[in-house]
């Protein structure tokens, strides 16, 4: 088994295959294990300002997660999804921390479902909201 590997890059800069892994990774995690019905394809990632960031060991996508644009001064972290089998190692928390290194100054907001409030509060994340039903799952905006 190899080391995992972290990457980022705007969707131009992507090969399709990469593209269909980390599209079929929100699909398996929201759609198949969620049952969201939301539109996951939803044109953020083709947004100019967007940035994906993903994890990956030996050609499989284990977590993935985008940037968007939210305002002139603040960005949003959206997406972020696990492989199942990939749960409890510390990956999401990596590029959580790629995140907000990429941030810098600007605000970044991110919704977590209320249970995971502990998890983002790890990585410099507070409330900055009152929870909300989203999908079926109450969540919460945090803001680092």
């Amino acid at each position: 088994m190899g080391k995992v590997s972290y990457r980022y890059a705007h969707i131009e800069d992507l090969d399709a295959p990469t593209i269909y892994a980390l599209l079929r990774l929100r699909q398996e995690v929201f759609i198949v294990e969620w049952g969201s019905s939301h539109l996951d394809i939803d044109g953020r990632d083709t947004e100019p300002a967007s940035v994906h960031l993903w994890a990956e060991r030996d050609g499989e996508v284990l977590a993935a997660l985008r940037v968007v644009q939210e305002s002139d001064d603040a960005l949003r972290i959206e997406r972020l999804a696990t492989r199942f089998g990939a749960r409890g190692r510390g990956i999401a928390g990596r590029l959580l921390d790629y995140a907000v290194k990429m941030a810098g100054e600007r605000r970044l907001l991110i919704d977590v479902p209320t249970a995971l409030e502990p998890w983002a509060e790890r990585f410099g994340f507070a409330r900055a909201g009152e929870p909300f039903l989203a999908e079926g799952v109450q969540q919460v905006t945090m803001a680092h």
